[in-house]
């Protein structure tokens, strides 16, 4: 997910709203340095804001190349359509589940695409995440191979925090469906948060043609956040998509969002926050590789660029950026480190003995 900077400035602005005046004369500067723009297009669509630029380059009056018009404009109808069926069956799937009285959450871009963005297609995804009660993980699971679908990928396992892929085809689209048993995984030094006062904050959103449940706005904001910056310190890269539906969501909840109790809950985010509209003048993380060795070693592990630990660790100052610096990164990298080496390393070659090992060190994490 490497970009150039001239790239990555670009497309930094366009997780902003389209048609927002603040960063309107900022983007059209940004855009007037674009040299590559195949290139440009190729870092939007990795990040997926290619639909959001697009929407910019056009509230901007900007005039593009006529390849990069015509490429982006074949994507925007592609997203449309992949759009549209993606609803219809999240609706199908929502009917199959409540049939079998399973409750479930729409999670992330699937609601967040309704409920924020003025139109759907502006928030392509990879798949569609559903939150269900973990004792019914394995039921809903198997309602829907049973309803048509079929698995796709490698099975996690049962720490995972959700199972086994599932997959789909309609009218050319291939949909993929992730059930999920707990919000996030283990992470160090984040509290999980249960279905039960999940589903107990919820917000209900038009999907379609029928209602659908999804996280309440705080919670939301939270996972949204903790996805694109908590789950995985070995890997300090973010999507830019993530921070257009962070910036999407506080746009358009900023007058009803509880703030006192998203400092009490989510203090992180709270202080986070604030940071995300330094994302133009940071510079691209990159890709690290899922390799201990690599990465566990890597100065940019250790040391990480300062927008990217500003906002995961939510720094609001010298004392809390030295006492993350000092103690809560490194000890969060090695934790990492060590979960990694065990499931990748030991574990497979410990075989079924490791079990009451495996359970313990879960405990510990969680």
């Amino acid at each position: 997910m490497t970009s150039s900077a001239d790239s990555f400035h670009v497309l930094s602005l366009c997780t902003a709203t389209p048609g927002d005046g603040a960063v309107a004369d900022r983007l059209r500067s940004a855009f007037a340095r674009v040299t590559n723009w195949n290139a440009l297009v190729d870092d939007a669509e990795a990040h997926g804001v290619e639909s959001l630029l697009f929407a910019h380059a056009r509230e901007c009056g900007l005039t593009l190349p006529a390849g990069t018009e015509a490429r982006l404009k074949a994507r925007c109808v592609q997203h449309a359509h992949e759009a549209a069926v993606r609803t219809r069956v999240i609706g199908a799937m929502l009917d199959t589940l409540e049939a079998a009285g399973i409750p479930s959450l729409v999670l992330k871009g699937a609601a967040l695409a309704h409920l924020v963005y003025r139109s759907p297609f502006l928030r392509p995804m990879r798949d569609v995440d559903l939150l269900v009660p973990a004792e019914l993980a394995d039921r809903a699971w198997r309602t829907l191979l049973a309803s048509g679908f079929s698995t796709s990928g490698p099975d996690p396992g049962r720490r995972h925090h959700h199972l086994q892929a599932l997959v789909t085809s309609v009218d050319g689209v291939t949909v993929h469906v992730e059930i999920h048993k707990r919000l996030l995984g283990a992470i160090p030094f984040v509290s999980s948060v249960g279905y039960a006062a999940l589903a107990a904050r919820s917000q209900a959103f038009t999907c379609g043609e029928r209602q659908a449940r999804t996280l309440g706005r705080e919670d939301m904001l939270w996972h949204v956040y903790a996805h694109a910056f908590a789950i995985d310190v070995l890997r300090p890269e973010v999507r830019l998509i993530s921070v257009a539906d962070l910036v999407a969501a506080v746009r358009a909840w900023r007058d009803v969002l509880d703030w006192g109790f998203l400092r009490r809950h989510y203090p992180r985010l709270a202080r986070a926050l604030p940071h995300i509209g330094r994302l133009h003048a940071a510079t691209d993380a990159g890709r690290f590789s899922q390799r201990l060795w690599r990465n566990a070693l890597s100065a940019r592990i250790w040391w990480p660029l300062p927008w990217w630990f500003d906002v995961r660790y939510g720094v609001d100052g010298p004392i809390r950026r030295t006492w993350h610096r000092l103690i809560t990164h490194p000890a969060t990298v090695m934790l990492s480190s060590i979960d990694l080496a065990w499931w990748k390393y030991v574990k497979p070659a410990l075989g079924p003995g490791a079990k009451r090992v495996e359970a313990d060190t879960f405990r510990q994490r969680s």
